[in-house]
């Protein structure tokens, strides 16, 4: 039985689930934004539910103070790592708040280009075993932003919580082989907010939102004054790490910003008195930032000159992955007499290329690793997503990198406005691509699924 022969027509609702790093989003395909926009952690405490409760506790309610309740994380660097939480977690938004009908309504799920074989056939396993959906659709991020776009032909920076990802799309198709991706996103900005206040501001208060009742203002080095909340007893350490969480987010959003050109060229320019700017932690008191705001920016361009004090957490890297497929990902007409090494892989790396790549030389590296009769067009159609892609000046500084390290070539970004639109980008590209009135012909049951077998369906339907 195939898929289009149950769910043909325009008519299909379907469901689109974009599991993050940071926030899982869950809605319809169709619609201009997800329904539910939900943190990818659940709370759990140490005794069993009682009878017909959930175990696990989802949403803002993680966000309550609770005695020995730990906070635990649903999905790492775009892939679900905890399988009983993701299913219970899906299943209380999909029946508890959606109220879908799964019998009337296939499901689009949204992936990243490194997941493995293995990890791709659980996923439809799952969802298969726990859901009834009776269909369902594994799709790449990129492919889903440069659908989001318009643009068939583009090079996707993705720029999330854990990870940052250079990906070209052919004709819709992610390049697989030609992907490059590094940890010098959101959570390694943290790592660096984390190591700066530690060093600048000596014996900071701290103290998360959720534990001060009332605040007077003061600055630092004055002492915080507050009163602290009356709290639940043995509160966790997970839990105070999540919560923080916020903190950190708030500080890359209202704090950072981009300098122009690598920092070390240019220091004394940010050290004028117009660049500070002042902070107000959840204790009432303020710090003061100036340089700092650039270096933090600077960081994820230049990671190697902003060594941290936990180097293990983000080892050196260059960016280059290793990602299995059993297809080759594009065919460039024009040089049908090239090797099959030469069609579909990155050139070699030179002895004395740089071994950490910032972002700025990533997406170089990436252009320079595809075809060249595609670079063209690839360095016209740059499109930039994702959370942390909205640091202030940003893309302006991406724009001048590539523009002065790739002289020949016609450099042009695509960055949608709209904070909520670009951090929800491969979702409602996802949400795109499966309301198109030709793809109910890509849906793949469950009957189909088994009979054809897991490594076909995953390497020829889902591409």
């Amino acid at each position: 039985m195939s898929g289009s022969a149950v769910h043909g027509g325009d008519e299909i609702n379907a469901v689109v689930l974009d599991p993050g790093s940071y926030y899982t989003r869950i809605g319809y395909a169709g619609d201009d934004f997800p329904k539910i926009t939900t943190p990818s952690f659940f709370a759990i405490g140490p005794d069993p539910p009682k009878k017909g409760k959930r175990a696990r506790i989802f949403g803002e309610a993680i966000g309550v103070p609770r005695s020995n309740y730990e906070v635990k994380p649903i999905v790492k660097d775009s892939l679900i790592v905890d399988w009983e939480a993701a299913i219970e977690q899906y299943k209380y938004y999909f029946e508890d708040v959606l109220k879908i009908n799964y019998k009337e309504q296939p499901i689009l799920i949204v992936e990243p280009v490194w997941a493995t074989t293995e990890y791709r056939q659980k996923m439809v396993e799952e969802f298969f075993a726990n859901f009834d959906f009776p269909a369902l659709y594994l799709a790449k991020s990129p492919t889903c932003i440069s659908f989001q776009q318009g643009r068939a032909n583009c090079l996707v920076v993705d720029i999330g919580h854990d990870s940052v990802s250079i990906t070209p799309v052919i004709d819709g198709m992610s390049l697989l082989r030609n992907t490059t991706k590094t940890h010098y996103a959101g959570a390694f900005l943290n790592a660096q907010i984390q190591d700066m206040l530690a060093k600048k501001f000596p014996n900071l208060d701290l103290c998360a939102k959720y534990s001060v009742r009332d605040r007077t203002p003061t600055k630092y080095p004055e002492e915080a004054k507050y009163t602290q909340r009356q709290l639940p007893e043995n509160i966790t350490d997970s839990f105070y790490e999540y919560q923080q969480l916020a903190l950190w987010h708030e500080i890359k959003e209202t704090m950072l910003e981009v300098p122009e050109k690598k920092l070390a060229s240019d220091r004394e320019t940010y050290k004028d008195e117009t660049h500070k700017r002042s902070f107000e932690l959840p204790s009432g008191q303020s710090i003061e930032l100036g340089i700092e705001r650039f270096e933090l920016a600077d960081s994820i361009f230049d990671p190697k000159s902003y060594p941290l004090s936990d180097q293990d957490k983000f080892p050196p890297t260059n960016g280059e992955v290793s990602i299995k497929t059993m297809y080759d990902d594009y065919r460039p007409v024009k040089r049908t007499k090239r090797t099959e090494s030469s069609q579909s892989s990155p050139p070699p790396e030179e002895e004395e290329a740089v071994n950490i790549r910032g972002l700025s030389q990533l997406v170089a590296h990436t252009l320079t690793s595809v075809d060249i009769d595609l670079r063209a067009s690839m360095a016209h159609n740059i499109i930039i997503s994702g959370g942390t892609s909205l640091i202030t000046q940003l893309t302006e500084r991406i724009q001048a990198d590539l523009s002065n390290t790739n002289p020949g070539l016609k450099v042009r970004l695509h960055a949608v406005g709209s904070s909520a639109e670009r951090s929800s980008q491969s979702w409602i590209g996802g949400s795109v691509l499966s309301s198109l009135g030709t793809f109910h012909q890509m849906w793949v049951t469950k009957e189909e699924y088994q009979q054809a077998g897991a490594e076909k369906i995953l390497n020829q339907r889902f591409r």
